[in-house]
């Protein structure tokens, strides 16, 4: 701690190199970058992801000698706030904290410069006060206060007064891929104002983007983790909804005059070199028309199975499911529970392992592309349908086929014989849990002994949230009852038993968690319960075979990644609810 009070006036990366916070290596990248973009030190080190912020910015405080404040640890003053406008508290990026006799307290994320200070007292009629925070709570409060893209909402309302369709329409310029990076500065600021929503989005790790008319408001809202976020929105923006939804349909080859009629198309994005996908989904509402925007990120979906969240024993046991020659092995869940990213990792070991193997899919829509295999897009309205596709494809002598879901008999039918033909068939299925995918494929009308021979497993899968690593603490509070479930699960004794949560923090924007991690079910048909299919089984009673013969279900599972660290107890809970173990034990 001596060392941080003798780095007055010190630069910043011979402060950071004095702390070892980076290595002498780290520093000349830093540089590099620095001159290559003309950025300050700061900023090139968070780029290059060597340092926490808030550890950078303490660093950063000492060398300038302005103070450093957390601003979810200080109360915000609503004089101070109402004396700053949103114009000016986005033009130079700073926070009102607080007014006291003449002198406003305002947190900026960069040291402020002499002309700036001097431009805000002129501005302002104020005396500065400046301290430092970090850039994500800087965005964030600026965000909470005035609103996404307020500083586009607030031009676009003074230059326009009112936003003309023939000026939307005059964005169109027949590119095929939209560039997020690209300066639109000579065209008004709906682009930009649009551009700002998507680049948020994907900058938060969102999956979808959800913008919602209402009579006096609009609502904005992203999903983060698998839970729906709102984001604020500044006044004005309801004005502007009409027009975000033309630019939308511009950019996604839509016929922006009909409003009647549901939308769906797809838009191809390139930011920071990145390509994106948005698959758009509008429909009518009574208030205006209703957007949703699901975010494929080609680098969130082609990871290792090893990266899947699956045990050593799951591991093993999905790499020889995909390596039989045939059979049908389906994945289960609700909508958004990953069973895309699952499916997609086999495909790639199967790709990498096996290249002697043929691998087509077909898909509604085809939301990735797998190099190395035939992927087929469904197009209902001329016939391509999942069952259509499926006849064509088995003359292409594949040795796996990928049905991307089976909703209806005649896709089943055909999925069940290619099984029974030497393919092996890989499909999604919509049910609560592994074992109902039985009864699923019989209510299709598929005949039961068909079912038994040839499905092989049933993986259900939910995605639960990961605890954020950076403020992660032991949890104290451990119910009894989950306690007991824990210890039977792993085998402890109940007073070992240890679980961890996210206290909240910077980094996890206070949330206390951050990325998820999927938890299984394996549901497999040996010999026996092939025979309790045959014979009309119902599904509780093929479930209590399977744990009978150990089975681990979604909830077991989940207490595992809780022994481990990976997610916490209230997680589990909100996750698996539908499925608890009974225990004979009093509640706490």
């Amino acid at each position: 701690m001596n060392e941080l009070h003798n780095m007055e006036g010190m630069d910043l990366l011979e402060a950071l190199l004095l702390q070892k916070l980076i290595t002498e290596e780290q520093a000349d990248q830093v540089r590099r970058r620095m001159r290559r973009a003309q950025i300050p030190a700061q900023q090139a080190v968070l780029e290059l992801g060597f340092v926490g912020q808030e550890a950078l910015y303490r660093t950063l405080s000492h060398t300038s000698s302005i103070p450093f404040v957390l601003l979810d640890q200080v109360t915000l003053s609503d004089e101070a706030v109402q004396k700053v406008s949103a114009r000016v508290a986005l033009r130079y990026q700073f926070v009102p904290i607080e007014l006291d006799r003449g002198t406003l307290k305002a947190a900026f994320a960069n040291p402020p410069a002499i002309r700036d200070r001097e431009n805000l007292r002129l501005l302002l009629g104020l005396r500065l006060e400046p301290v430092i925070a970090t850039p994500a709570q800087i965005n964030l409060y600026l965000k909470q206060l005035y609103g996404l893209g307020a500083e586009k909402v607030i031009q676009i309302r003074q230059d326009r007064k009112a936003t003309r369709l023939d000026e939307i329409e005059g964005t169109f310029d027949n590119r095929e891929v939209e560039d997020l990076d690209q300066d639109d500065s000579s065209d008004a600021s709906i682009v930009q104002l649009v551009n700002e929503i998507i680049s948020d989005a994907i900058r938060q790790h969102a999956t979808d983007i959800h913008i919602e008319p209402f009579r006096e408001f609009i609502k904005l809202r992203y999903r983060i983790d698998g839970m729906l976020r709102e984001i604020p929105t500044p006044l004005g923006m309801l004005e502007l909804h009409e027009a975000i939804v033309s630019r939308l349909k511009i950019m996604a080859r839509l016929n922006i005059a009909e409003k009647r009629l549901p939308h769906d198309g797809r838009i191809r994005l390139m930011r920071a070199g990145e390509a994106t996908d948005l698959r758009v989904s509008i429909i009518p509402t009574r208030f205006g028309e209703t957007i949703c925007l699901r975010i494929l990120s080609s680098s969130a979906i082609f990871i290792e199975m090893s990266h899947l969240g699956l045990s050593e024993y799951q591991l093993k046991l999905l790499t020889s499911l995909i390596s039989i020659p045939h059979g049908i092995v389906l994945v289960t869940g609700p909508t958004g529970s990953g069973k895309t990213t699952t499916l997609y990792a086999a495909l790639a070991y199967v790709r990498n392992t096996f290249p002697e193997r043929k691998i087509i899919t077909v898909e509604n829509p085809v939301e990735y592309e797998l190099s190395g295999s035939s992927q087929i897009q469904m197009h209902a309205e001329i016939g391509l349908t999942f069952a259509s596709a499926l006849r064509s494809i088995l003359r292409h002598d594949p040795d796996i086929i990928l049905v991307g879901e089976i909703r209806d008999n005649e896709t089943a039918d055909i999925a069940i014989q290619s099984a029974l033909t030497g393919h092996l068939v890989l499909s999604t299925l919509h049910t609560n849990d592994s074992v109902g995918a039985v009864n699923r494929l019989i209510n299709m009308g598929v005949e039961p002994y068909l079912v038994a021979s040839a499905l092989v497993a049933a993986i259900a899968q939910r995605l639960v949230r990961r605890i954020c690593k950076h403020c992660k603490i032991e949890d104290e509070m451990i119910p009894r009852r989950v306690r007991a479930e824990i210890a039977d699960t792993v085998g402890l004794a109940p007073e070992d038993v240890r679980a961890w949560k996210g206290k909240g923090c910077i980094e996890c924007d206070q949330s206390g968690y951050r990325g998820r991690v999927a938890i299984y079910e394996f549901f497999l048909l040996n010999d026996e319960i092939q025979d309790m299919v045959a014979d009309h089984a119902g599904t509780s009673e093929l479930r209590k075979a399977a744990i009978e013969r150990g089975m681990k279900v979604l909830r077991q599972d989940g207490w595992a990644k809780v022994a481990l660290g990976y997610t916490s107890i209230d997680e589990v809970q909100r996750i698996t609810s539908n499925f608890q173990i009974s225990y004979d034990l009093d509640e706490i």
